[in-house]
């Protein structure tokens, strides 16, 4: 857990914008992933659900739901966490940065979750469901809405390598 965070931290550093670690801190993006990696921490274990009563507190006072049962690799960064929401079941890859008002998920219950891969940026007001697979550094475009249909039907709409 704190070498994941500690990697989230060192990649928001090297990105353009840096203010220092006390600006970051009192973004709520900063407490949504740390919250998202300690409790994660706990997956497997007799603490994993009392503390996901801790995560529905953060998705109340944060109005971003990054549940602990979700997959995220290292190197997340939020951008105005607000009302992003991501399915339990996803994966998400390393050094994901994600926009505001995201939506990664399913169709409906029982629907696969989509994949998300390695350095892939999602843009503001994107939507992601069903089971796709985003590959590696993709960029989707903001308020693409990303389907098992539409990747059928055209190249990944909204998606640029």
């Amino acid at each position: 857990m704190l070498a994941d965070f500690r990697a989230d931290a060192r990649r928001l550093k090297s990105l353009p914008g840096w203010r220092g670690m006390v600006w970051w801190m009192l973004d709520q993006s900063f407490w949504v992933i740390l919250t998202y990696r300690i409790i994660a921490t706990a997956r497997g274990t007799v603490l994993h659900t009392p503390l996901r009563i801790l995560e529905k507190v953060a998705e109340f006072v944060f109005k971003c739901y990054v549940p602990t049962t979700a997959t995220i690799g290292p190197g997340l960064v939020i951008y105005h966490a607000f009302g992003v929401i991501i399915n339990g079941k996803t994966t998400i890859g390393r050094n994901c940065t994600l926009y505001a008002r995201v939506c990664i998920g399913n169709r409906f219950p029982g629907d696969g979750t989509p994949t998300i891969g390695d350095n892939v940026t999602i843009g503001t007001g994107a939507c992601i469901f069903g089971p796709v697979v985003i590959p590696d550094n993709y960029v989707v475009k903001a308020n693409a809405v990303i389907t098992p249909s539409s990747l059928k039907t055209q190249d990944p709409l909204g998606a640029t390598p």
